[in-house]
């Protein structure tokens, strides 16, 4: 942004300017809203408009209030940049007719068809990544949240805010199989692959939230060697209708839980709770799960995305208000380092084999941070623009893509905005 201003036509003295300057921290809050509006015009030029009406703007200002703009961006501006791109677009998938928010995406690398889940749409979109389009809607689904895909079964797992439920479709023809029954507000969903186990968090939102362990083969149909629950009910007799799972165990948490990650070496979930200001250590043992520790989040509220580096036992955290990246010793729960991040941020994604650190906000922009040994500064490479309120996306890591989901705006349909890291 700063960039951006140095370009554009303004009329002020040195002697102007340098008293700006001194004023940077009384205008803070002013350049805040003047640094949100020049964003969304930024964000609108990466789709061939904008500039045009940015230096018009500029132009027919007088030199006071260009230097104002000027200077107050300078204060609202993230920390200086490396020269670094860390990530560049790659194209756009229009998702046409798809209205409301957007929440998560999961993927197929086998057939590169990303997932995503159309929360107030009511739908789950399928897309071609190789095709750039989309292919298919699965309509009918109640505020889906959480995705999953299970390669190994060509499995697509739903987990849904409206009803509470967590459905599974076959992939490829998108017939339904077993489901299960979490009573409210299904979010994310994460697995274990080698036990064959499925985590989803739920509930709260008032009240107390829940996480739930299910085995992959209850929610499997009968030709994949699935075993779903016992009948529980004359509905479950009926011939069309798919069987219900049950979950092997879960445990009560303070309120709803947001992001979490697995650590499977040391058989724990590390689990974000916004509303308890904590992150909760859940210990998984065979006969149920025990809360083991609850740290403190100090830096900031509504810590929503969580990232884990299992390599070097760091746990990133992305905070709302403030807007905050934060990393910490996943071992003791000891802060290591933390940072100014984008804002409303709803995913953040690590990428293991560079040691970036990508952060998804609805603010209109994705972070890249380097992440490098355990003790240093979170150092930010890249604040790029993506569109006002696009905060979740998915980073995939066989194509180094970041693929955001950006929900229908005045000036163009919801669309997958791509972007390929560098």
């Amino acid at each position: 942004m700063v960039s951006i201003i140095h370009k554009l036509p303004l009329h002020c003295n040195s002697r102007d300017c340098s008293q700006a300057a001194n004023d940077l921290p009384a205008r803070r809050e002013r350049g805040t809203a003047i640094h949100h509006l020049l964003s969304s015009i930024f964000v609108a030029a990466r789709f061939g408009c904008g500039f045009a009406a940015l230096r018009a703007f500029a132009a027919l200002r007088s030199g006071a209030i260009a230097c104002t703009i000027a200077s107050a961006c300078l204060a609202a501006a993230p920390p200086a940049l490396t020269a670094e791109p860390g990530l560049v677009q790659d194209g756009s998938i229009p998702l046409p007719g798809v209205e409301g928010r957007l929440d998560h995406l999961a993927y197929d690398p086998a057939s590169q068809r990303l997932f995503v889940a159309a929360l107030e749409n009511h739908t789950v979109e399928v897309v071609d990544l190789l095709r750039k389009k989309r292919i298919r809607q699965l309509t009918g689904i109640s505020e889906p949240q959480g995705l999953l895909y299970v390669p190994e079964h060509k499995r697509l797992l739903v987990c849904s805010r409206g009803d509470g439920t967590c459905r599974s479709f076959d992939a490829d023809t998108f017939a339904e199989g077993p489901w299960i029954d979490l009573g409210r507000n299904a979010d994310n969903i994460r697995y274990d692959a080698a036990a064959k186990v499925v985590y989803i968090g739920s509930a709260g939102e008032p009240g107390t939230g829940l996480m739930s362990a299910i085995d992959l083969v209850s929610l499997l149909p009968a030709n994949q060697g699935g075993r779903p629950a016992e009948p529980r009910s004359p509905a479950d007799f009926l011939l069309d209708r798919p069987r219900q799972a049950e979950p092997k165990m879960d445990i009560a948490l303070p309120s709803h839980p947001e992001s979490f990650q697995l650590d499977p070496a040391h058989h724990r979930l590390l689990v974000n709770v916004p509303d308890a200001h904590q992150i909760i250590v859940l210990q998984i043992g065979d006969q149920g799960f025990t809360n083991t520790a609850a740290w403190p989040v100090t830096v900031g509220e509504k810590n929503f995305p969580m990232a884990f580096d299992p390599v070097s036992a760091r746990l990133f955290i992305a905070c709302r208000i403030p807007a905050r990246l934060a990393a910490y010793d996943s071992s003791t729960g000891k802060l290591l380092a933390q940072a100014p991040c984008v804002g409303d941020a709803d995913d953040t994604f690590y990428a293991a084999t560079t040691r970036k650190l990508y952060v998804v906000g609805g603010d209109g922009f994705a972070d890249v941070f380097q992440v490098a040994e355990p003790g240093t500064q979170l150092t930010l490479l890249a604040h790029v623009p993506t569109a006002s309120r696009a905060r979740t996306g998915l980073f995939i890591p066989q194509t180094q893509t970041l693929a955001v989901a950006a929900p229908h705006v005045n000036d163009g349909p919801a669309a997958v905005l791509l972007f390929q890291a560098r």
